[in-house]
């Protein structure tokens, strides 16, 4: 597919300079894991924990929702002041390819694959429902199309309990009109091809950004927005608006890695190597509605073997707010608790 050819997108924002730097950030704390949240195999830990949301706070508890990206559920957690408490596990979908809104797309990864894990990637919560997104992108591996991995849920939370799981097909939609990094879907998940691949999400209002680990072109690193009540409407036909792209300079052969919202529409960027890079991990304040005016808030410590995927907020207080970063590739995410300023 030609950039020419595609719709014209909007607000297709650009930076000439990147992020101002800020001094490298220091855990305040890491927190523990009651008992190990559920794996691929069983009776093993979970090693590749990919994303988290969690409810407002309630006396002083937080309710959250942990994907594990190599699971076809998710998993529910109970965060207290000292540790989280692995929960029950929700299942996405099951091994037949389920009924979703939109149309099942058709992909052009190197290889065909059957419907499998969700390899979920990114979790976000919002107006009393979690919502979980496949990476949407061909396997790592074996260069194959799943289209388990090509789908978004929505399950709602109004109680605290899980209601019925709504699923789409939709942002397919979504990516295969978002102009510059169209053509990067279906391709490797690998340095030279630079397959697209979603790894961040973050729900404001009716706007879902899906942030992408890849395509990281000339520097530039990309969010890619969505109506969800377009998303999710009944029926069969495929999404009609036309998608957001926002490009902002994360530096060379980076990318977004998670996203968290704010209180006023504000995005915590958690951004890393767009594929398997020596690139720092830093986390970045950026405005949709102004993006050159990015800002890293500081860059995580390298640690080995352990890779930066999970943000959310937990707090937000005056100028400075409180984070839970984990870890794929360490048991149980190894989560930590950092306080950023914004001033």
């Amino acid at each position: 597919m030609r950039l020419a050819t595609l719709p014209v997108l909007c607000a297709l924002a650009l930076l000439s300079v990147g992020p101002a730097r800020a001094e490298p950030l220091k855990p305040e704390r890491k927190i523990g894991t009651a008992t190990d949240f559920v794996g691929k195999k069983p009776r093993k830990a979970a090693e590749d924990i990919s994303g988290i949301a969690c409810r407002p706070p309630a006396g002083g508890e937080y309710r959250c929702l942990i994907i594990n990206d190599e699971n076809e559920a998710a998993q529910f957690a109970t965060l207290t002041q000292n540790a989280i408490i692995p929960g029950n596990s929700l299942p996405l979908i099951k091994d037949t390819t389920p009924a979703a809104s939109g149309r099942q797309p058709a992909i052009g990864c190197p290889k065909q694959g059957g419907f499998g894990e969700f390899d979920g990637e990114g979790v976000a919560y919002a107006d009393r429902a979690f919502y979980v997104v496949g990476s949407h992108g061909c396997s790592r591996h074996g260069g194959e199309y799943r289209p388990s991995s090509f789908l978004l849920a929505r399950i709602p939370s109004a109680s605290g309990q899980a209601g019925a799981t709504e699923l789409s097909w939709r942002v397919s939609d979504l990516l295969a009109a978002a102009g510059e990094v169209a053509p990067f879907v279906g391709k490797p998940l690998d340095a030279d091809s630079n397959g697209l691949n979603i790894e961040g999400l973050a729900v404001v209002g009716d706007r879902l950004w899906l942030g992408l680990r890849a395509p990281s072109l000339d520097g530039r690193a990309f969010l890619v927005g969505g109506s969800l009540k377009e998303l999710f409407k009944s029926g069969s036909e495929p999404a009609a608006e036309k998608p957001q792209l926002l490009a902002f300079t994360a530096g060379a052969q980076r990318g977004v890695r998670d996203l968290a919202p704010l209180a006023d529409g504000r995005l915590l960027v958690l951004i890393g190597p767009a594929q398997d890079q020596e690139v720092p991990y830093a986390i970045v304040l950026l405005d949709p509605a102004d993006p050159t005016a990015a800002r890293e808030l500081g860059e995580l410590r390298q640690r080995k073997n352990a890779k930066a995927e999970v943000l959310t907020v937990l707090a937000e207080e005056r100028d400075e707010l409180r984070v839970l970063v984990g870890y794929d590739g360490v048991k149980n995410g190894e989560f930590e608790e950092y306080r950023l300023k914004l001033r």
